[in-house]
């Protein structure tokens, strides 16, 4: 069997793409998989994937697992490492030596992501982002291949490596087979509206607060899950919660993928409300968005590339001005057409099983895996 190594320093170890979508594909496949991440728990999951532990470091000392990394990897001497994190590019010109295949996983926009994180001073934003740009782009050369969400994330790459694959992160859908929803969600009688995932400025926190302070207590509720990408922004939040909006926004926390369905499934109308920053600007595969459509939901979605056009061509929801106005209209629209959402619902979880599925394109990784792995080394 082929041994292949996904390694992340950032990610959990139950990132729905890594492990659940990439890992276990592979391992169904007949590769010998094993996924290395901080925090989990040694063993083999019930898909055949091995997970070894990484120490759990804090941002500014992830690097002091770098050279317990190589140690492992010249240990394993796997024909395949596959890195998730941009940070990991740094190992490929000592692993090269001994580790015949490279990939990277481009999760997002790196540079404009960089140029959007909070806890770098504002005025050191651009230079940072231009280097990372300039980095990624020559170490991602090293690679012998690359996996990217959307294609226009290979903009930021140059002639190398020719091996690429465009990898949308579609969920996939069987997870959201025959979910019970969490019961004293769904028994609100309100417009009950879900956001789960990374909680920042640039996906919309602030303006989910915003529009929610605008509506009647009695006209909706917004179920808020996920971790704070700041803690500045934690307090407000919490703050703003305590000043009047805890009848009408709940704090979820961290949701665990697993639990992810049954969350969902307690609402009406999934709410992705990005703001046009560098990042989100470009064209998106928002997975909360599909994550959300996989049960049924209507959706609301701020009327960017990769999003707008799709709701409309579906019709499962509304594509609004990004912003607080627009969003606040769009939920305003949702309340007076209460009835329609079940068949919003209903196609966007018609288009998820017909295209927007894992299982409609995971066919495209194990291909791809094949030609990497072909020839010699």
């Amino acid at each position: 069997m082929t041994r292949v190594v996904h390694l992340s320093v950032v990610h959990r170890p139950d990132d729905p793409r890594i492990l659940e979508r990439e890992c276990r594909t592979l391992a169904r496949a007949g590769y010998d998989v094993m996924y290395m991440a901080p925090g989990a728990q040694p063993g083999w999951d019930a898909a055949g994937v091995l997970l070894a532990p990484l120490p759990q470091r804090g941002r500014r000392t992830r690097f002091l697992s770098s050279a317990g990394i190589v140690r492992s990897l010249r240990a394993l001497r796997p024909r395949v490492l596959h890195v998730h994190d941009p940070e990991l590019l740094t190992l490929f010109p000592i692993v090269k030596a001994f580790v015949p295949r490279l990939v990277y996983d481009m999760h997002e926009y790196v540079p404009e992501a960089v140029a959007g994180k909070p806890y770098l001073p504002q005025a050191v934003r651009p230079a940072a982002s231009r280097t990372t740009a300039l980095a990624q782009r020559s170490l991602a050369a090293l690679a012998s291949g690359v996996v990217v969400v959307t294609e226009g994330q290979l903009d930021a790459l140059g002639s190398e490596p020719e091996l690429r694959l465009v990898s949308p992160n579609y969920p996939r859908l069987e997870r959201f087979k025959d979910a019970v929803p969490v019961p004293e969600l769904a028994a609100d009688p309100r417009l009950k509206i879900v956001y789960v995932g990374s909680l920042s400025r640039a996906r919309g926190c602030t303006v989910m607060l915003d529009v929610m302070e605008r509506l009647g207590p009695e006209e909706a509720v917004l179920y808020l899950g996920g971790t704070f990408n700041d803690a500045a922004l934690e307090d407000e939040v919490k703050a703003r919660l305590a000043a009047g909006l805890e009848d009408r926004v709940k704090l979820l926390g961290r949701v665990p993928p697993a639990e992810l369905p049954r969350y969902l499934g307690a609402a009406d109308v999934v709410w992705v409300p990005s703001v046009p920053t560098a990042q989100y600007s470009n064209t998106a595969v928002p997975t909360k968005l599909f994550e959300g459509m996989a049960m049924g939901l209507a959706a609301l979605v701020s009327d960017l590339p990769g999003r707008g056009e799709f709701i409309r061509t579906e019709r499962c929801g509304l594509a609004v001005a990004p912003g607080v106005q627009g969003h606040l209209e769009g939920v305003r629209r949702l309340l007076a057409r209460r009835a329609d959402l079940p068949g919003m619902g209903a196609r966007a979880r018609a288009a998820v099983a017909r295209r927007y599925s894992w299982e409609a394109v995971e066919r495209d990784l194990v291909d791809f895996y094949g030609a990497l792995c072909s020839g010699p080394g």
